[in-house]
């Protein structure tokens, strides 16, 4: 039998957020289970059960973006050091 998985990870697995958004999700009562609303962190899901989100989840969501960079020698991550440019200069508008 499929032992039970947290909720936060199941919809990480399924790539509906991350957990520590699922957490978030979760007790603002976004989530549901077979239709029913899950607001309690830590609750466990089988892998068969249906997990959906309500649309909110989904907007609040889109005002997020995540931006990863491959800083060459020379730039710093954080802020500007002397010498150094911050990573973020790389980003342009476009």
């Amino acid at each position: 039998m499929t032992e039970p998985l947290r909720l936060s990870k199941r919809m990480s697995e399924l790539g509906l957020c991350s957990r520590r958004e699922a957490d978030e999700w979760i007790a603002r009562g976004w989530v549901r289970v077979d239709g029913k609303v899950v607001s309690e962190l830590g609750s466990k899901v089988l892998p068969s059960q249906r997990i959906t989100v309500e649309r909110q989840a989904a907007a609040e969501q889109s005002k997020r973006v995540t931006v990863l960079i491959n800083k060459p020698v020379g730039y710093v991550s954080g802020q500007a050091e002397d010498g150094y440019t911050p990573a973020v200069a790389l980003i342009k508008a476009e």
